[in-house]
């Protein structure tokens, strides 16, 4: 306890030696540009001809928080078993939630090109404020002592990477956001296509949790921009 103390001593009297020193404000300068990400696809694609159906944009969002909802059952369902076997089956789940739920709605909608792409941008932007709300609260931690902050500090010192830019996350969500919109635009050509979106999402997110532990982050975003821009590029291409 004695030694705890004194490291926690140390790092607030010694900033250099705190790995979180200039976290925050370094975060919140980007915060807005991740807002951006949505803005840029939906001013792209207005700029090509297809303006947002801002009905459909909501329905995507909602089917994004639908998925996310119907990951809680099945998080209760694992919370017994050992912590990395439980990440690997909640995370492998996204692509049966994620692709059930969308083949449901552009079904729903009988979609056509347009209805998919807003969709596939409503989804997406939805994405990015849950990245931002998580960030805000991530960063509420950084100043926190008490048990449960401190023991978060530490996953997010484990992962290695406090120091990178934000920019990287700028980026994933850029990559993200093509992937969900050409998944969208796929399956609302070729409905049948879901059931081989739903491994290679799942494939996705696990691969990448996989590489951001051994690889850089150039690496993983290098992964993140092939499989994200493919999907995009397949889906633009199949219309």
């Amino acid at each position: 306890m004695l030694a705890e103390q004194m490291k926690k001593e140390t790092s607030v009297e010694n900033p250099a030696n705190d790995p979180f020193a200039g976290l925050t404000g370094r975060t919140l300068k980007f915060v807005p540009l991740y807002l951006l990400v949505p803005v840029l696809y939906g001013v792209l694609f207005r700029a090509a001809g297809i303006p947002l159906q801002w009905k459909v944009f909501g329905l995507g969002a909602l089917g994004w928080l639908a998925a996310l909802f119907l990951r809680g059952p099945l998080a209760a369902l694992v919370r017994g078993l050992p912590q990395e076997r439980a990440k690997l089956i909640v995370g492998g789940s996204s692509g049966v939630l994620e692709e059930g739920v969308r083949l449901a709605l552009l079904s729903l909608l009988a979609a056509s090109f347009p209805q998919a792409l807003s969709l596939g941008q409503g989804w997406a932007a939805i994405e990015v404020l849950f990245v931002i709300v998580n960030t805000l609260v991530i960063l509420s931690l950084v100043k926190r002592t008490d048990e449960k902050a401190m023991q978060a500090k530490e996953i997010l010192q484990a992962q290695g990477n406090l120091q990178a830019s934000p920019l990287w996350g700028i980026l994933e969500r850029i990559w993200a956001s093509a992937f969900h919109i050409g998944a969208a635009l796929i399956i609302a050509h070729t409905p049948w296509t879901a059931a081989l979106m739903i491994p290679l999402h799942s494939g996705f997110n696990l691969g990448a949790v996989r590489l951001a532990k051994a690889a850089p982050l150039p690496v993983v975003s290098l992964y993140a921009a092939a499989f994200g821009l493919l999907t995009l590029a397949a889906g633009l291409l199949l219309w």
